[in-house]
């Protein structure tokens, strides 16, 4: 998945893969604040904190930004001092990003201050929880904490039983639905309270690229290949759905952006649990032979020998994209011998994970890349 510089997927004919280099989506149905692009400057972490120390897991997601992609920021505030900057910027998908690894061309603000916590009217008379995803009346519930038409005031936003809950200051959960926030999604411009992984409230819900035992190095070039190509194959068949985002070397995860292609009406990739192209493929060569190709498809191109297309062999992978651009691919799959491949792609199903005929060769990049 190579992040590029819309939110929404890159479609080349009939299949797109979710680049993640670029532009992310603006919150489903909220009033946009106003959001600027810039360049990342070295591979960027998503925290939900402003804390140069949080561990990955909870609160932080690794390499959520890669170098060279692009990160939308919805506005600026002062944090902890890191890479030499004070400033850190909350991007559209709800994560912190030091200001210090994005080229804002400045090192001062570059744009508004962020305005948190944000108030919003209770529709109806609402229990304060104290874990999100809990019942009205769960143990510790506060009864009829904030009266319907009363300002509430939320700190962060998290997901629990697939649905939205909001943090109050009084360090209380309500059900998202229940407040006036204008929109049925997150609010853009208030950060997420957790990555989703180790989710109390819903279950756990690791989002993204998540981690794994890798798998083994020994044995010859062929028993490396048939064990990446085994551990891809044994993917399919399971309902794994099509998810932005999702799956890593730890195997499918829940996807990490609302529409990725920018049309609600196709679901919500944040609740989908899956693979995405590039999700599929670092699964399969870090599970078949301990090896380490990267996050996205940009990466994967460069992980490898470029070899050319009328020289591909079975394990080696495929690319949409431009010639040997690797910043221009957009969608990734292994080679299985005999005019298949292997894939994660749309249509968002629980087919997403498939075998199938070659196709599309015109929009292919110049070579196929061998890993092993």
């Amino acid at each position: 998945m190579s992040l590029k510089k819309t939110m929404g997927a890159l479609l080349v004919g009939a299949v797109t893969c979710a680049s993640l280099t670029g532009g992310l989506a603006l919150t489903e149905g909220t009033a946009a604040a106003a959001v600027t692009t810039f360049p990342v400057k070295t591979a960027l972490d998503g925290r939900t904190v402003k804390d140069p120390n949080v561990k990955v897991g909870e609160h932080r997601i690794a390499d959520m930004y890669p170098t060279g992609s692009m990160v939308s920021l919805v506005c600026q505030e002062e944090g902890p001092s890191y890479g030499g900057s004070t400033i850190w910027g909350l991007t559209t998908d709800g994560y912190w990003v030091p200001d210090a690894y994005i080229k804002t061309g400045s090192d001062g603000y570059v744009m508004g201050k962020c305005s948190i916590p944000k108030s919003y009217k209770a529709k109806a008379d609402l229990n304060g929880r104290q874990k999100k995803g809990q019942d009205n009346n769960a143990p510790g519930a506060v009864v009829d904490k904030y009266k319907a038409g009363q300002s509430v005031k939320v700190t962060c936003q998290a997901t629990a039983k697939g649905a939205i809950w909001d943090k109050t200051t009084d360090n209380l959960w309500v059900p998202d639905k229940y407040l006036k926030t204008g929109t049925n999604g997150f609010v853009q411009g208030l950060p997420r309270c957790d990555t989703g992984a180790g989710d109390t409230g819903g279950g756990s819900r690791v989002h993204g690229r998540n981690n794994g035992p890798a798998g083994p190095t020994s044995g010859t070039r062929q028993q490396k290949i048939e064990r990446v190509i085994s551990a891809a194959t044994s993917q399919t068949g399971k309902g794994y759905d099509y998810a932005w985002g999702g799956g890593g070397k730890g195997g499918p995860s829940y996807g990490i952006h609302h529409f990725p292609d920018g049309n609600p009406a196709n679901g919500d990739d944040y609740n989908r649990y899956g693979y995405d192209c590039s999700g599929l493929t670092l699964y399969a060569f870090w599970k078949g032979a301990g090896i380490d190709i990267g996050s996205w498809t940009g990466a994967q191109y460069r992980s490898g020998t470029k070899i050319p297309v009328s020289q591909m062999r079975r394990g080696d992978m495929i690319f949409w994209g431009k010639g040997d651009d690797a910043g221009t691919t957009t969608h990734v799959a292994i080679y299985l011998g005999n005019n298949k491949l292997i894939e994660a792609a749309p249509p968002r199903d629980g087919n997403s994970v498939h075998v199938r005929s070659l196709y599309e060769r015109s929009a292919w990049t110049k070579h196929v890349i061998r890993v092993i």
